[in-house]
């Protein structure tokens, strides 16, 4: 059962890649997700207030939650804080890695999963997997899409800035994916790549 870490940077195709694994038949895993179930526990809640205020606290239907944009203005124009945070939900997110590939090993010994990680590299994740793969594109194609998507241009450089070269996160990954063309030829490089990882 290889279990796969999907990485790149932001606004280069990461999630439209782990959409062609999930029709080729991996069980496929967006940690972002994860990352949202950790923000919305109690204890959780209160380690992100204390670190970065109760500004970035939103009042729901009786609880409080942590908000993702005020969140996101904060540590990406504060290294330091950034940081701190990652020190808070890094431990949490790879306890549940963890949990959920046990999960799913117990239903289907044989399967490949796909983990969409975002810091893969930057948090030293990769040392839990059995492969990794970089999605890259140019810098102009991913402020394209996000551009398109809602982000500024001033919002998109600071993420990517904040994150690895993606030059590399591939030296350092086992297979490439380039996502600057067409989708459909993005789908053919992850079949060749899905096809040698299931060969082993």
């Amino acid at each position: 059962m290889p279990t796969i870490a999907l990485t790149g940077n932001f606004g280069m195709g990461k999630t439209a890649v782990l959409h062609v694994f999930s029709r080729l038949g991996a069980y496929t895993v967006n940690i972002d997700d994860v990352v949202h179930a950790i923000l919305d526990k109690p204890a959780t809640v209160k380690k992100i207030s204390r670190l970065l205020g109760s500004g970035v606290l939103s009042k729901g239907a009786g609880a409080l939650s942590i908000n993702k944009k005020r969140t996101a203005a904060i540590i990406f124009n504060d290294s330091e804080k950034r940081e701190a945070l990652e020190q808070i939900i890094h431990p949490l997110v790879l306890k549940e890695i963890k949990r959920i590939n046990a999960a799913i090993a117990r239903r289907k010994p044989d399967a490949v999963i796909v983990f969409e990680i975002p810091l893969l590299f930057e948090a030293g994740y990769e040392r839990y997997f059995d492969r990794t793969i970089t999605v890259h594109a140019t810098r102009n194609t991913a402020l394209r899409r996000l551009l398109k998507k809602g982000f500024s241009k001033d919002e998109s450089l600071k993420r990517i800035n904040a994150q690895m070269p993606i030059s590399r996160k591939k030296r350092m990954a086992d297979f490439c994916i380039d996502n600057n063309e067409s989708i459909e030829k993005t789908e053919n490089r992850v079949k060749r790549v899905f096809r040698k990882i299931q060969a082993g």
